[in-house]
C-alpha cells in the first residue's frame, strides 16, 4: 500500500511539474505596481534627442501613453501616443522643445504606431515604430514658422532596468520642405509607470 501511495505522489508531482510552465505562460511580461496586468501604461523620457546633420533636437519631457493589446509572459504588443515639451539646458518641462541651432521645435504629433517587445534568454528586446510631426520656428516664442516636418521609422528597443527601456535608431523624413532634416538618430531612455502616474513604477519581468 505504501509503495502505491509513493508512486501516486510521484505521479502527481510529475503532472504538476509539467503543468507549471503552461500556467506561467499566461502571466504578463509587464505588471503595474500592484502586480496586476495593465492595459495602459505611461512611458516618460527626460533625455529625448534626435541628432541630425549639423543640428540636435531635444526635449526635456517626452510623455507617452501606451495601450498594451498583448501582454503575455514573453511578448508585449501595443501602440499609443503622447506629447513632447521642454528645453535643455534650461531644464524647462513645459512649452516648446529646442534645437542646438537655436530654433524652436514644437511637436504637434507624437505617435507610437507599434511597439513589440519579446523576452528571450533573460533579455527583453524589440522595436518601436514612431511618427513625429513638428514645427521649426525662429525665436523668441512664438517666432516665424520655417517648416513643418514629419519624421518616422522603426528603432530597436532594449530593456535596461526593471522599469526602463532604451530606444535608439535611425528615423527619416516622410514629409516636409527642404528646411526639414532628411534623417536623424533618435536616442531616448523611457521609464515605465502605472497609467497616469509618475511615481508608481511598472515592472518588466
Amino acid at each position: 500500500m505504501l509503495k502505491k501511495l509513493t508512486l501516486l505522489a510521484m505521479s502527481v508531482g510529475a503532472l504538476l511539474a509539467i503543468a507549471a510552465p503552461a500556467a506561467q505562460a499566461t502571466g504578463p511580461l509587464i505588471t503595474d505596481s500592484d502586480g496586476n496586468t495593465p492595459t495602459y501604461i505611461t512611458a516618460v523620457s527626460n533625455n529625448f534627442t534626435i541628432h541630425t546633420v549639423g543640428n540636435r533636437l531635444e526635449c526635456t519631457t517626452f510623455d507617452l501613453t501606451l495601450h498594451l493589446t498583448q501582454n503575455a509572459l514573453t511578448t508585449v504588443k501595443g501602440h499609443g501616443g503622447g506629447h513632447a515639451t521642454g528645453t535643455r539646458p534650461a531644464g524647462l518641462h513645459s512649452g516648446h522643445c529646442g534645437a542646438a541651432s537655436g530654433l524652436i521645435v514644437e511637436f504637434t504629433n507624437v505617435t507610437v504606431n507599434d511597439i513589440h517587445l519579446t523576452k528571450h534568454g533573460g533579455a527583453t528586446t524589440g522595436t518601436a515604430t514612431f511618427t513625429f510631426t513638428f514645427h521649426l520656428r525662429t525665436g523668441p516664442t512664438p517666432g516665424s514658422l520655417i517648416a513643418e516636418c514629419t519624421l518616422g521609422g522603426t528603432v530597436p528597443v532594449v530593456k535596461t532596468e526593471s522599469n526602463d527601456v532604451n530606444a535608439t535608431g535611425k528615423i527619416t523624413k516622410t514629409g516636409g520642405s527642404a528646411f526639414c532634416p532628411t534623417e536623424g538618430e533618435l536616442t531616448s531612455d523611457f521609464e515605465l509607470f502605472n497609467h497616469g502616474s509618475y511615481v508608481d513604477a511598472a515592472t518588466i519581468h
